[in-house]
């Protein structure tokens, strides 16, 4: 193999690691702050919405369980095309006072505080299992 052939070989390698690792990032990042969010009625998680490219901003009159919520996420992220800018948004009109007035005795710390806090580490992992 010539030195461009190896050079060509080792690009597509790069990207298709960069490409699963920020996918790894964006699912375990959306994921953790779908767990971390109070359950009371399943409202506020059934209304938490992955978009690309600009924030959703209507509410979703459903209810459900974490496990269904991080589910359909992940079948969300997998149809997103890479390297654009992916936004997660719950628009109820609580979400803010859940988040910064310790509305919830379930997650007095906010949820989404609470991954970005982590969010270097959760990178890192992600990097760390994605090497080329």
């Amino acid at each position: 193999m010539s030195f461009a052939a190896d050079v060509q070989k080792f690009s597509r390698m790069a990207s298709r690691s960069l490409e699963k690792t920020a996918r790894a990032v964006e699912i375990q990042v959306f994921a953790e702050v779908i767990n971390l969010s109070p359950r009371r009625t399943g409202r506020f998680v059934g209304n938490w919405q992955i978009s690309q490219g600009a924030p959703t901003d209507g509410e979703l009159a459903r209810e459900i369980e974490k496990q269904q919520a991080v589910n359909e996420m992940n079948e969300v992220v997998a149809a997103l095309k890479g390297g654009g800018v992916t936004f997660m948004a719950n628009n109820l009109p609580y979400a803010h006072r859940l988040e910064f007035d310790g509305w919830s005795k379930q997650a007095p710390q906010g949820m989404v505080r609470r991954t970005v806090a982590r969010f270097n580490q959760i990178a890192d992992e992600a990097a760390r299992k994605n090497r080329v």
